[in-house]
């Protein structure tokens, strides 16, 4: 028979305020239990067959009529009670076959989950040892290419274009040299700075050399620098070299190794036109410079140490980039890291280097991984502590770790996914949260279930199954949701984070309902009672712990106590909760309104915190220096050119360039197309001030004119030239040129052109007149602009016309494949929005799309894009696309995760309440990103 004790606490509360208390708490405690603690009963208890088990049932509550405590027992059956009936249908419930399977092979059942968790990593590491790339690990890049964007297909048509083909090169003459080590390949980049001092001194200025001369001289340098057309190393391009002689042949003033007079100096490189651009690059915001005072000031300045690497082969110049790269990180990354930690004789030191970034970057992960070895040995411990079981700890971590190597295989081999970046070994902390908060649950509805009276313990396990496991499924159901919410992001870095994270947390659900009972489960048969010798006296068995909850109030946790006596009181107040309904209300209105000012992050991906040296030599270079050459954007006007097509493309691979799709259709052969390219630039150069406002073209900083490179222009000038110098007999050979005036100039050059060898249907004029241009009458003289076009213009042989000059050092006749027009902008790439930089972004279309209304069909196809590397109309898609995408991903999680707190909650009003929550809180997050002067960045994008 159980025994049920109404207990009534003694209370100094009046009648009134006791009539609320109508709080009920009951703890029901099997015979057994009393009797093997010594307590209360004695005797045998009933069978177990009888459903209707005995058991003491202690309820606590307030009366009415009295404020004196009263004890009341009784004798009665459970199943009188509805509370009683319930809880033993939930007990006696027919047990679930895998529950009755763990109970009655328990080794069995942990040999078969354990071979199954090994099973996946195992075949990982025979893959990882067989030399399978098993894990795609990319660390210091991050793809966030628009696969589906015209700008992204356009910039990557451009900057493949010259591997498409067989690209023909006129034999002229370089300027730089023959060597192919003339080209800029990579640059060590140096700030110095001195805050509220002087680096325009002659002693500063002397430190500066002297840094410089060091990194120069380091062991191999001579290997790897960008050489000059002498094939000498480029000097450190700096203030320095405006006196030590460099520019000397301009005038002797720039001569001055002493550094004694630096305003002098510096004067007059200032008013020099050809030197005024570069100085500028090197000079902070709070310059001065005053020869007539005798004051040159700066806090800051910063120089370059150029690099350059091999061609050769592709092979061979991947290999030798790898080595340039090396030689950068073995020789100069440690040295400058202590220099910008320790300072240099009173100056900070910032620097940045593409190698070294990368460096730094797989140092961090590496950091990073280590953290999660520490967060792997806390997890333990607290499990430890928790369980007081090193049996079921070291399980429960081995499976949440398992699980991780289970989801990549998934993720790589099921799926097919060929990216594994930073975001996803971070996901490693993630894990490691989640898998001990469901080890968690099951382990405290297991000591929970320790107080009822079962049939038998597939019985017991049974009930904590469905109980433990239908909780776990809610919350990693909805976690996963929100991973896969990911998925649908057309940014590869956050798509195949959402998805690997989701499949993890699934795969770890599934690691603790299968796995996780057969450790219980074997631990309880075989392991609860043991411990080591050492730690018996300490030692506190899970069963022991219901004593506790058996205990006074005055006993338990003070959180415990805390939420049932004044929180409850307070909540529960008549006016107190409309006072926190109103508060909560501002709290949330507050951040609502932050949240609209919401933005994305201009700068490109931050991997680094705030005081690393990579982000502060950015955050320096784009806020302490004066406008110079490098804070600008090349937009591109491209002909020839289509989207790249990716459809041959792996979905997840970032670095497939694709195929290259040419404009059949292009064709500057007839006179109308030149003519409609050329008035085209006549149009770009005659734009009225608001036009250039909009359009953001920049001026030369000398010369005031828009920089604007079109090879019509240069063009028409040699030919008017020519034309007035050679023929002033009143042959026109003037541009646009056609037959009729190529002619005249192939048969005034006969050593040039055999003109007897034509064919009669020879149609490549305008490349023949081209070729002249560019070579100088086909002398293969060096000129400025060959050099300023070779990389604008693409030309090919053609199986028809093409033909050797006469002295066979050229050849005429040849196709032309795409030609570009290039406007320099002010927009420096990470210093702005995608609502202005969007705006920017579609005048230019507009303007452009315009143009190529106007033009003959040969050439009405082209198109305007920042083509470089850096691409910043794709950047500022980016971020719209972020911006976008948390939004969505915000509505989508959130609708997702109605249904499931509804079926969960078996309430819709509990189900929207607790979603209304949801979106309160994720309001209030993110409004909190704006209100601490954050933006939007990657990692956030995906975390809402």
């Amino acid at each position: 028979m159980p025994f049920v004790f109404p207990v009534y606490p003694a209370s100094n509360l009046p009648d009134s305020e006791l009539r609320r208390e109508s709080d009920v708490s009951t703890i029901v405690i099997d015979h057994r239990d009393l009797q093997r603690s010594g307590s209360l009963l004695s005797g045998k208890s009933e069978s177990r067959s009888n459903k209707g088990a005995n058991r003491l049932i202690i309820s606590s509550t307030n009366t009415t009529n009295t404020n004196t405590n009263r004890s009341i027992i009784s004798s009665t059956n459970t199943t009188n009670t509805n509370t009683s009936t319930t809880m033993d249908d939930d007990m006696e419930r027919k047990p679930i076959a895998w529950c009755k399977f763990i109970v009655k092979r328990p080794k069995t059942a942990f040999a078969v989950t354990l071979s199954c968790c090994l099973l996946l990593p195992v075949v990982t590491m025979i893959f990882v040892i067989s030399g399978k790339d098993v894990f795609p690990t990319v660390l210091s890049y991050l793809p966030l290419q628009l696969r589906d964007s015209d700008q992204w297909l356009r910039g990557l048509a451009w900057q493949t274009r010259d591997e498409a083909f067989q690209k023909f090169e006129h034999s002229v003459e370089s300027l730089q040299g023959n060597s192919q080590r003339t080209q800029l390949y990579n640059a060590l980049y140096t700030i110095y700075e001195k805050r509220g001092d002087n680096v325009l001194s002659r002693e500063n200025l002397k430190v500066i050399e002297d840094l410089e001369n060091d990194l120069v001289t380091k062991p191999n340098y001579t290997d790897f620098c960008q050489l000059d057309a002498n094939e000498n190393c480029i000097k450190p391009i700096s203030l320095v070299r405006y006196f030590d002689g460099t520019y000397s042949t301009i005038s002797p003033i720039f001569y001055d190794p002493t550094f004694n007079n630096i305003p002098a100096v510096l004067e007059a490189a200032n008013s020099f036109p050809p030197l005024k651009a570069g100085l500028q690059f090197h000079l902070g915001k709070d310059v001065i410079i005053d020869a007539v005072s005798n004051v040159a000031e700066s806090s800051i300045t910063r120089s370059i140490i150029p690099f350059s690497v091999a061609l050769g082969n592709r092979s061979e110049w991947k290999m030798n980039k790898q080595k340039q790269s090396n030689f950068l990180v073995d020789t100069y990354y440690s040295r400058l890291m202590d220099l910008h930690d320790d300072g240099y004789k009173g100056f900070n030191i910032y620097f940045f280097s593409q190698p070294l970034w990368e460096n730094a970057v797989d140092e961090q992960v590496l950091a990073d991984l280590v953290l999660v070895v520490g967060s792997c040995v806390f997890i333990f411990g607290f499990i430890w502590f928790q369980t007081r079981s090193l049996w079921i700890t070291v399980f429960a971590v081995f499976g949440i770790l398992t699980s991780f190597l289970t989801a990549n295989f998934i993720y790589r081999y099921v799926l097919d996914f060929r990216f594994f970046g930073i975001f996803h070994i971070l996901s490693l902390f993630i894990i490691l949260g989640i898998g001990a908060d469901d080890v968690f649950v099951f382990m405290d509805t297991w000591t929970s279930t320790g107080f009822n009276s079962y049939s038998g313990l597939e019985y017991r396990l049974s009930d904590v199954y469905r109980r433990a496991s239908g909780t776990m499924l809610v919350t990693s159901l909805t976690t996963a949701v929100a991973f896969f919410v990911n998925g649908v992001s057309p940014l590869l870095a956050v798509k195949t984070f959402g998805i690997f994270a989701g499949i993890l947390v699934v795969v770890n659900y599934l690691t603790v309902i299968f796995f996780f009972p057969t450790v219980v489960i074997l631990y309880h048969n075989s392991w609860r009672h043991w411990a080591w010798c050492c730690w018996r006296p300490f030692s506190k068995t899970l069963t022991e712990s219901r004593e506790e909850l058996i205990q006074p109030d005055k006993k338990k946790n003070v959180i415990v106590r805390f939420f049932k006596g004044p929180y409850f009181r307070f909540v529960t107040h008549g006016m107190h909760r409309w006072i926190i309904v109103l508060a909560f209300a501002l709290i949330v209105s507050v951040f609502t309104y932050y949240a609209t000012k919401l933005g994305p992050d201009e700068e490109a991906v931050k991997v680094f915190k705030e005081g690393n040296n990579f982000v502060e030599f950015n955050d320096k270079s784009s806020k302490s220096f004066m406008p110079s050459q490098s804070d600008e954007t090349t937009v591109y006007i491209v002909w020839g050119l289509e989207n790249q097509d990716l459809s041959s493309c792996h979905h997840t691979d970032y670095e497939c360039t694709g195929r290259t799709v040419w404009d059949d259709r292009f064709d500057l052969n007839p006179t109308p197309s030149q003519k409609a390219i050329k008035d085209f630039c006549d149009t770009l150069h005659g734009l009225t001030e608001d036009e250039i406002n909009a359009l953001h073209i920049k001026r030369d900083l000398v010369t005031g004119e828009l920089k604007i490179k079109c090879f019509m222009d240069n063009m028409y000038e040699f030919y008017d030239k020519l034309n007035a110098d050679y023929y002033s007999n009143g042959t026109d050979v003037s541009m646009p040129v056609g037959e009729i005036e190529m002619q005249h100039i192939m048969k005034a050059n006969p050593s040039i052109f055999d003109t007897s060898s034509l064919h009669d249907t020879f149609y490549r004029y305008f490349e023949t007149g081209l070729g002249y241009w560019v070579t100088m009458g086909y002398t293969g003289q060096a000129n400025t602009d060959y050099e300023e076009f070779r990389h604008l213009l693409g030309e090919e042989l053609d199986q028809w016309d093409s033909t050797y000059t006469v002295p066979g050092t050229d050849m005429y006749g040849t196709r032309m494949k795409y030609a570009a027009i290039s406007v320099t902008t002010s927009l420096p790439f990470g210093s702005i929005g995608y609502n202005s930089g969007m705006e920017i972004l579609n005048a230019w279309e507009t303007f452009v799309d315009n143009e190529m209304l106007k033009m003959p069909a040969s050439v009405s196809n082209g198109f305007q894009c920042t083509c470089d590397v850096t691409n910043l109309w794709h950047w500022i898609e980016v971020q719209k696309t972020l911006a976008d995408s948390a939004v969505k991903g915000i509505i989508l999680g959130i609708s997702l995760a109605f249904p499931v707190l509804v079926i969960a909650t078996q309430n819709i009003i509990i189900g929207t309440l607790a979603t209304v929550s949801i979106g309160l809180t994720t309001v209030c997050v993110i409004g909190m990103i704006p209100m601490l002067g954050w933006k939007l960045g990657v990692s956030d994008d995906m975390a809402t």
